[in-house]
């Protein structure tokens, strides 16, 4: 409400303005040209309200840095005086050049410095991680930052959390208790005294899909990926995208069993072939036991005969003694 009645106001000045600085018998023209005036400049203030803060500052910095070398540069070509006629042409055409090409310089760099920012701190000198919104939403995430092998700066983009928001008003009640748990998991993160995480408001408009803006960021910023899904990490890895795949720091950590090693298994359910039970250990990875079936609900020793490594983990195949 307090932004519609300032903009009313400067709606308001805008006319006296134009009525009151108008030649005499065009003060009808001039009133209608600050109303036009006044419209230009809010149309602009709500566009420029969709853009990242960040972004503005980078391109007004760029700006002043282009205006400042197109200056200096001037001076320098007027060592060697240019005809009068043509120092205007001269100083038209460095100043729109630098313009441009420093707002253009600035923003085309805008992932690249947001995530790097900040070097002269040794702590901003640690590399960034680009986070997915599966990783987040799994949850393992937060466990594993206190564990102190996690020494990067973990960086949520601006579409990552539209994403999450998206999944949460979802009228489907699995995706949106999935994208409640990764709005959770976030603000836990963002709490953790002991976590570095940043929140980064870029964004890709003219790229489609989350997955190619995640990829264009960890590209343009030299920064890595983490993620636990497949498909993402195997795209990243094709594109010379540096990706740490969670699921696979999960297979490699599980404890490695050998032939003939014995361990205490519940027989929760039946297997696919005759006889089978199957149960899990606690790090969730399955024992298929021969001759189990029958001994659905009970925890029993078993001998390890065989293990599988599969794209999504370790199987274990187990024999009675």
């Amino acid at each position: 409400m307090g932004l519609l009645i300032i903009r009313l106001f400067f709606f308001g000045f805008a006319l006296l303005t134009g009525r009151y600085v108008a030649p005499p018998g065009m003060e009808f023209s001039g009133a209608l040209f600050g109303l036009a005036g006044a419209g230009t400049i809010v149309l602009l203030e709500i566009i420029m309200e969709k853009i990242p803060a960040r972004r503005i500052f980078l391109g007004a910095i760029g700006l002043i840095v282009g205006l400042i070398s197109a200056r200096l540069l001037f001076e320098m070509i007027l060592l060697i005086p240019p005809r009068v006629e043509i120092q205007y042409y001269v100083r038209f055409f460095l100043y729109y050049l630098f313009s441009y090409l420093g707002v253009t310089i600035a923003l085309r760099y805008t992932g690249k410095w947001n995530l790097l920012s900040g070097a002269a701190d040794e702590a901003e000198k640690i590399p960034p991680l680009l986070l997915d919104s599966n990783v987040i939403i799994d949850g393992r995430l937060l466990d594993l930052s206190h564990t102190g092998f996690m020494d990067y700066r973990l960086v949520v983009p601006g579409f990552i959390m539209k994403e999450l928001q998206t999944i949460a008003d979802s009228s489907d009640d699995l995706k949106r208790q999935r994208g409640r748990r990764g709005l959770e998991m976030l603000n836990r993160l963002r709490r953790d005294p002991e976590i570095k995480i940043i929140i980064d408001d870029i964004d890709f408009p003219n790229i489609t899909g989350v997955d190619a803006k995640l990829i264009q960021l960890a590209r343009t910023s030299q920064a890595r990926i983490l993620t636990n899904d497949y498909n993402l990490a195997k795209i990243a890895e094709v594109q010379n995208i540096k990706v740490l795949n969670l699921n696979n720091l999960s297979t490699v950590l599980k404890p490695r069993y050998v032939q003939d090693e014995r361990l205490l298994i519940k027989i929760i359910k039946e297997g696919k072939e005759s006889d089978q039970g199957i149960g899990y250990l606690e790090d969730g990875t399955m024992v298929v036991v021969e001759g189990g079936r029958k001994h659905i609900g009970e925890s029993l020793e078993v001998v390890i005969a065989n293990t599988i490594q599969t794209a999504t983990g370790r199987m274990l195949f187990a024999e009675l003694p």
